[in-house]
């Protein structure tokens, strides 16, 4: 009979571990939500008798820098726009707004047309583009951006008005949480995706048409596996024959191999005897984000001729200062939409509640120099085991330690998740037992 393997987590790690798969196992995929995808999470909404898919993370990507995904999607047939991109970044207490633009102005002009405030910020944006990538090849980079950043000298203003913006957009993470992140994994999204980080200028970026619920069909559609919606799982356990899954809802099954393709603390709580490689992704913590999917437009720019596909706006609330990205997604998706489409994170400024589509809570790894050393090591944690961990905080192999927490990891992820299932069903010592072992335990009691 077949090999049975499970995929718990339907994401893109798990989507991905499961379409390596699905030519040379029985597949089961669990999900503890009732919907597949995680971060490909794509609500639609009807406009004047027509589907408009809005996406609530994971939006473009490009090709350099996704390289699988993107093969992925062309093995799919996934049908892709281009985007053009572009930034602006507001702030509503001094009415000083810019973005991609005016970065690409001569110096003169700046000093002519703006406050000295961000002439500062531009003359230390042209430095950070010009001095980061040498510190990074240098390996002068591989400790924490804050650190870093007062190193060489940089103002509190661009700190605030243009690394946090970009950094709270990006990774999704508090402002107080990004000097903490690793210079080198800050300075290598900008390598990797153009010096306006999201303006698009040096990159073609894409979204997927219809939304990302397009790939995450298809993809389902490709796999043929069988699907557990809502009904969690809560112990996942290395029996040496086989690996046995129990849910919520007393459900008992046995594998031959897992793919256990959730956030690294989940993985860790329904984990039984994890080995000392599995259970080093301890080190891996998260942030939990609020995003809203609304149609408010008070969350913006009051200028709509500003409105770029990526906004960020900082205003002060209670004496501090608070930061947010708004993206738009008429913009960001080429949406052939009346209705113009937000998506904010964790933002401060109030959203009517009638103009309110959907509120999701999403966790996002936060980026650590721990986590980033951890990487040299990470995927010892596929040894040992018949339980095999994806997910977005392994980095991609062919892209290098600092490529954490996108898409592209986890995917890169779930392929060699699926390597590392193959090597285990493969070893002489695997022991080939009877049908029985596909029952649950449920059925062996009666």
């Amino acid at each position: 009979m077949p090999n049975r393997v499970a995929v718990i987590g339907a994401g893109i790690a798990g989507l991905s571990a499961a379409y390596q798969l699905r030519d040379e196992a029985e597949l089961v995929i669990y999900e503890r939500n009732d919907y597949v995808g995680g971060h490909a999470n794509t609500v639609e909404v009807i406009e004047d008798g027509t589907t408009i898919g809005l996406d609530t993370a994971f939006i473009v990507f490009n090709r350099p820098s996704y390289p699988g995904l993107s093969a992925f999607f062309d093995e799919l047939g996934v049908p892709v726009l281009a985007h053009e991109g572009g930034f602006n970044m507001f702030d509503l207490d001094t009415g000083v707004e810019f973005g991609t633009l005016e970065f690409d102005l001569p110096e003169h002009e700046i000093v002519e047309r703006y406050p000295e405030s961000f002439l500062g910020i531009w003359r230390d944006a042209q430095r950070f583009h010009a001095e980061a990538p040498r510190h990074f090849l240098r390996k002068q980079a591989e400790f924490g951006l804050g650190a870093y950043l007062d190193l060489h000298g940089y103002s509190e203003a661009f700190k605030r008005g243009f690394v946090v913006q970009l950094a709270t957009a990006v990774w999704s993470i508090p402002p107080e949480l990004i000097w903490q992140m690793p210079a080198s994994t800050f300075i290598a999204f900008f390598m990797a995706h153009d010096a306006e980080g999201l303006g698009g200028r040096s990159v073609a970026w894409h979204t997927v048409q219809g939304g990302s619920v397009t790939y995450v069909r298809k993809a389902l559609a490709a796999i043929g596996a069988e699907l557990r919606l809502d009904d969690p799982v809560v112990a996942v356990e290395d029996l040496g024959h086989w690996v046995e899954v129990r849910t919520l809802s007393g459900s008992s099954e046995r594998y031959d191999s897992v793919v256990l393709s959730t956030h690294a603390d989940q993985a860790l709580s329904i984990l039984g005897n994890p080995t000392p490689a599995q259970q080093a992704i301890e080190a891996v913590r998260y942030n939990t984000s609020s995003c809203l999917l609304h149609t408010d437009e008070a969350v913006l720019s009051k200028d709509r001729a500003r409105w770029r596909s990526w906004n960020f706006g900082t205003v002060t609330t209670d004496g501090q200062s608070r930061a947010w990205p708004v993206y738009h997604l008429n913009q960001l998706q080429d949406l052939n939409a009346r209705q113009d489409y937000f998506v904010t994170l964790d933002c401060p400024i109030e959203v009517a509640p009638d103009k309110v589509i959907k509120r999701i809570t999403y966790s996002h790894p936060i980026i650590t120099c721990e986590v980033r050393d951890l990487q040299s090591s990470i995927y010892r944690a596929h040894s040992g085991s018949r339980v095999l961990l994806a997910g977005s905080y392994f980095h991609s192999k062919s892209l290098g330690p600092d490529q954490i927490g996108s898409h592209e990891a986890a995917f890169s992820s779930g392929v060699e998740a699926a390597r590392a299932v193959r090597a285990v069903l493969a070893d002489p010592q695997f022991s080939r037992r009877d049908h029985a072992h596909s029952k649950s335990t449920q059925e062996e009691a009666l």
